[in-house]
């Protein structure tokens, strides 16, 4: 059909790993989604503005969103509200899918279908779409778009260090980044 297994299971490989999304954490930064639930800091959001001329960060720690604005927390430790108006999209992740663990068995399994004789022809492409469709959704399962065609911000504000908007009390010099591994 192909000409060859080979050019099948590379065919896998290569639609497995351009179907996912991104996610635009640093690499440590969040965890898995059992510890995600207990972890007393924000999701991480990346935002692109409208005004590539302001001082702000496109990327950190989401601290709180208020009516007319969303608090971020660089790595730094840098403090920032940014006005929502300014947000043209944002990408919030809230915990590592590890979406790579799923690609590994779809790689494993369509080379496991090698096996199959002539039934490969039904057992790699069930391999290799179930296993796309799979990995393609977990990479994208703890990601939430910002826009104004998508949730807005209201949506993920449970993902913030303060889902109920920013402590009155709140002394925002003293907020520490999330120390990471």
């Amino acid at each position: 059909m192909w000409g060859s297994n080979e050019g099948l299971t590379g065919l896998a490989l290569i639609a497995v790993t351009t179907a996912c999304s991104a996610n635009p954490a640093p690499s440590g930064w969040l965890g898995p989604a059992p510890v995600a639930v207990s972890d007393p800091y924000g999701a991480w959001v990346q935002m692109e503005l409208t005004s590539a001329g302001k001082q702000v960060p496109s990327g950190g720690e989401l601290i709180a969103v208020a009516l007319d604005s969303v608090f971020v927390l660089t790595p730094d430790g840098e403090f920032h509200a940014v006005a929502r108006a300014d947000v043209t999209r944002a990408k919030v992740a809230y915990y590592d899918s590890q979406y790579g663990t799923l690609a590994a068995w779809t790689t494993f399994g369509s080379l496991g279908t090698l096996s199959h004789g002539f039934l490969l022809v039904f057992s790699l492409p069930v391999w290799t779409i179930g296993g796309w469709a799979a990995t393609a959704g977990q990479s994208r399962a703890p990601l939430a778009e910002v826009s104004e065609h998508e949730r807005s911000w209201d949506d993920v504000a449970m993902y913030a260090r303060f889902p109920q908007g920013l402590p009155d009390e709140l002394d925002r010099r003293r907020l520490r980044p999330k120390p990471t591994r």
